[in-house]
């Protein structure tokens, strides 16, 4: 076994060769031990809002879609198929070079390159629960939604930790990670004798518990501003990839006239995020990672409206909104990818529309 441990420093290259060189396998097929935490389930889903010949306005979908067919089905469809929520436990592996893998395979905690270097492995923690995606890495949004919602459960298979792939933890995802007192450390070049991963994308049951308990701590956090929830703006802002709205401040005027508060994640504390938008019944803003925050503080059967450029539609957040037990709809902007402008008339006309869903 000293043998083996000596030598774990070479998988992150040899992983790469044997998946390339030989048929490709699934880290998961080396697991040691597998635990089903939820078996596969089938449900209704709410149906999406938008108005009529919308989706024909579309032209383009997300860099990481299957397809235009793809992304309108996702939008169409009234029922989802859930897998199963799986927990995996991997002898010898090692976490390094932004990926978790053995000698003769690997997952990729990123979708940014990633080099090799042969540097020193610390020994971590027997039963260490890894709880990272190459999404959550590299995308607010689903760290917050696929990465923290999986330590709720990794941490009651061992001590949580997350890949650090060296790019620094924003102050809100530091701030939403204190809320809800969840002990972890990051790594990033680190042996395990045995260390669980996990299969958790499937927005099943189990994974809807979990963000119950989530919107439960945030809800129950901070009292209402002035004493009584208000619809939403979230400004998209520019941290992120360019999705430029052209009219925003003709739109934010125009809302805020309409008794909109504006939220500004850039400038906002998460408390004053919070603040804002804690049981608030409908939120509008360009679809991007900042609308999480929404996910979280809504009221229950709240509304999401998503922005959506023509070019690069995105259909992400109905599944997220379906977990997160609220209702989604959408209305789409013309222009590029990277910068679009929105009728106000058909704003409108959604925003109405998900007023006359609400009662």
């Amino acid at each position: 076994m000293a043998g083996v441990r000596a030598l774990m420093p070479l998988a992150p290259l040899t992983s790469r060769i044997c998946q390339r060189t030989f048929s490709s396998r699934w880290l998961e097929e080396f697991a040691s031990e597998t635990v089903v935490v939820c078996k596969s389930e089938r449900e209704p889903l709410r149906p999406a809002f938008f108005l009529p010949g919308e989706l024909d306005r579309i032209c383009g979908v997300h860099e990481f879609s299957a397809g235009m067919r793809d992304e309108i089905g996702l939008v169409t469809s009234d029922v989802a198929d859930h897998g199963e929520t799986i927990a995996y436990r991997l002898r010898d592996a090692v976490l390094a070079d932004r990926c978790i893998c053995n000698f003769w395979t690997y997952r990729s905690l990123t979708f940014r390159r990633r080099p090799i270097r042969f540097e020193r492995l610390r020994e971590a923690p027997d039963g260490a629960a890894l709880c990272s995606t190459a999404a959550g890495n590299d995308y607010f949004a689903h760290f917050l939604m696929d990465d923290i919602n999986t330590a709720l459960m990794g941490r009651q298979f061992g001590r949580v930790v997350f890949a650090n792939v060296g790019v620094p933890r924003t102050t809100h995802i530091k701030e939403y990670l204190a809320k809800l007192e969840i002990a972890h450390e990051d790594m990033s070049r680190a042996y395990f004798k045995n260390l669980w991963f996990f299969r958790d994308f499937p927005q099943n049951s189990h994974r809807r518990g979990r963000l119950r308990v989530i919107r439960d701590t945030f809800r129950g956090s901070w009292s209402l501003e002035n004493g009584e929830s208000k619809p939403a703006y979230i400004r998209r802002g520019a941290s992120g990839s360019e999705r430029r709205l052209e009219n925003e401040s003709e739109i934010e005027e125009l809302l805020a006239a309409r008794g909109f508060v504006i939220v500004d994640p850039e400038k906002d504390s998460l408390a004053d995020v919070t603040h804002k938008l804690r049981d608030s019944k409908l939120v509008v803003g360009v679809e991007g990672s900042h609308l999480v925050h929404a996910l979280f503080h809504l009221s229950d059967n709240g509304t999401l409206i998503c922005i959506q450029p023509a070019a690069r539609f995105n259909a992400v957040y109905r599944g997220f909104t379906h977990m997160a037990g609220l209702n989604w709809g959408f209305v789409v902007a013309e222009g590029s990818a990277t910068c679009f402008r929105l009728s106000v008339d058909r704003l409108l006309a959604t925003i109405d529309m998900a007023w006359g869903g609400a009662g």
